[in-house]
C-alpha cells in the first residue's frame, strides 16, 4: 500500500489530512506527524469560567465558499455565528484619543484622521491605473493616495492583520488579487465554541491517523510522499538532511512576534463602556500595543452578559521585545493601555495570555525571490510538498483554499 506523511497538525496539516482521506480513503495509508500534545498549531480557544479566550485567530471571513464548503463537510454549519452587526463601529488611536474609521463618504469629509488635501487624494487614487504592486505598502499606497493615508490609515489596518511594518511588506505578495462576486455580502464568522471548535472537530474525526506529541526526521519516514505543514523555521529544521539550500530559504523568512492578552471585567469596571469593534494603534503613536478587540462586543457568547472580554495584541514587527518580557509585565502594559484609553475602575475578573515568539510570517519585499526560489527546490526533491501559511497567504481561507487544492494534485 502507498503511504503518505503530513507533519504538522495546525490547520493547514489537519485540512489536508481532510481533503486526502477524502480522495483517497483507505486505498492509501495516511498519518499526521504532530511534535505537541494537542493538534491546531496557533488557533487555540480556551474556555474559562463561562469565558472564550481566542489565543490566535478569533473569527474568518466567509466570502469564500472552499472555507464553507469545508465546514459543512465537517457537519458544523450550524455552529456558525456571525458578528454582532451593532459591532460595527472601529476606531483608530491617534494623538492618544479614540477616532472612528471612516466608513462612509460623510465620517470621511469629517475624519480628523486626514486632511482635506488626503481626502481629494483618496478619491482621486482610486481612478489612477498602473501603478505597480511590485513594491511596499507603504510605496504603492504613498503613490496611489498620500503619505497620511499610508500611515494613518493602512498602517494600523496592516498591523492588525500582518502585525507587520508596510515599509517592508511586499503589496503583491501580502495582498494577492482575489475575484469575489460583486455585491456579495462579506461576514466575519467564527464558532459556537470559537475557533478551536473546528480543531476539535478534525481531531476527532480523524483521530485514528493522527500522531500527537512525536517529533518526525525525514530520515526516520519509509515514506512515498511527505507534506510539511509546519511554520518555515520547523520546516527548515526537518528538511536540511534532504535539501540544506531549501532550508536555508525557509530559515530566512520572518516572523514577527505577538503577545495576546484576554482580560474579563464586569462592565461596571469602566469609566467609559468600550463600544464597537474595537481600535487599532498606527506605529507612528509608537506603542508597543497594535491593538485592542472587544470580543463580548463582536462575538456576544465570548463572556457573560454581565461581563467584557477584551482581547489586547502587543509586540508586532515594531516592537519585537515585548514578547521577552515576563507574563506579568506583558498584563500590565495591556492594562494601563485599557485604563489609558477607556478608564478602569475595576480589576479584572480572569486573565489569559498566549506568547508567540514567531507568530505571524511576514511576506516581505524579498518575498517573491524567495517563494521562487522555495518552488524550484521541491522540484529538486521528489515527493516532498511544503504547505503552510508563509506560503500564498496567511488567512484560515487561505490555508483551507491552498491545501485543497494541492490535495487534488497529488499524483502517488
Amino acid at each position: 500500500m502507498k503511504t503518505i506523511a503530513i507533519i504538522g497538525g495546525g490547520i493547514s496539516g489537519l485540512a489536508l489530512l481532510h481533503y486526502l482521506k477524502q480522495r483517497f480513503g483507505t486505498t492509501v495509508d495516511i498519518t499526521l506527524y504532530e511534535s505537541q500534545t494537542e493538534v491546531g498549531g496557533c488557533i487555540r480557544s480556551l474556555r474559562k469560567r463561562g469565558c472564550i479566550f481566542e489565543s490566535g485567530p478569533n473569527c474568518f471571513l466567509d466570502f469564500q465558499p472552499v472555507t464553507l464548503q469545508f465546514i459543512e463537510e465537517l457537519n458544523l454549519t450550524d455552529q456558525l455565528i456571525e458578528a454582532n452587526p451593532h459591532a460595527r463601529r472601529r476606531y483608530i488611536q491617534f494623538k492618544g484619543e479614540l477616532v472612528n474609521v471612516p466608513m462612509e463618504p460623510v465620517s470621511l469629509i469629517r475624519t480628523p484622521l486626514l486632511s482635506f488635501k488626503d481626502k481629494i487624494s483618496l478619491v482621486g487614487g482610486l481612478f489612477k491605473k498602473n501603478i505597480s504592486t511590485d513594491r511596499s505598502i507603504y510605496d504603492y499606497v504613498c503613490q496611489r493616495f498620500s503619505v497620511n493615508i499610508a500611515e494613518r490609515l493602512v498602517d494600523p489596518f496592516i498591523s492588525g492583520i500582518y502585525a507587520g511594518d508596510i515599509k517592508r511588506l511586499h503589496m503583491a505578495c501580502a495582498f494577492p488579487k482575489f475575484k469575489r462576486k460583486r455585491f456579495q455580502k462579506t461576514r466575519m464568522r467564527t464558532f459556537i465554541g470559537g475557533m478551536g471548535q473546528i480543531i476539535e472537530s478534525l481531531y476527532n474525526r480523524y483521530k485514528p491517523y493522527i500522531q500527537t506529541n512525536i517529533k518526525i526526521s525525514l530520515d526516520q519516514l519509509k515514506t512515498d510522499l511527505v507534506f510539511i505543514a509546519t511554520p518555515a523555521y520547523t520546516a527548515a529544521g526537518i528538511i536540511e538532511s534532504v535539501n540544506p539550500v531549501l532550508a536555508q530559504i525557509l530559515q530566512q523568512i520572518p516572523y514577527a512576534p505577538i503577545a495576546v492578552v484576554g482580560l474579563v471585567f464586569e462592565q461596571s469596571a469602566f469609566k467609559k463602556v468600550p463600544d464597537g469593534f474595537g481600535f487599532l494603534i498606527p506605529s507612528g503613536e509608537n506603542k508597543d500595543i497594535l491593538g485592542v478587540l472587544i470580543e463580548s462586543n463582536v462575538f456576544e457568547q465570548r463572556a457573560s452578559q454581565d461581563q467584557m472580554m477584551l482581547r489586547v495584541m502587543l509586540g508586532g514587527a515594531h516592537h519585537p521585545s515585548i514578547v521577552n518580557n515576563a507574563p506579568d509585565q506583558i498584563y500590565a502594559r495591556a492594562l494601563e493601555e485599557i485604563d489609558a484609553v477607556y478608564g478602569l475602575k475595576g480589576k479584572p475578573l480572569e486573565k489569559f495570555i498566549k506568547i508567540w515568539p514567531k507568530a505571524i510570517p511576514q511576506y516581505e519585499i524579498s518575498y517573491p525571490l524567495w517563494r521562487q526560489s522555495i518552488a524550484q527546490q521541491c522540484a529538486k526533491t521528489p515527493g516532498l510538498y511544503l504547505c503552510a501559511n508563509y506560503l500564498d497567504g496567511i488567512s484560515f481561507n487561505d490555508c483551507i483554499n491552498n491545501v485543497k487544492s494541492l490535495a487534488s494534485t497529488v499524483v502517488i
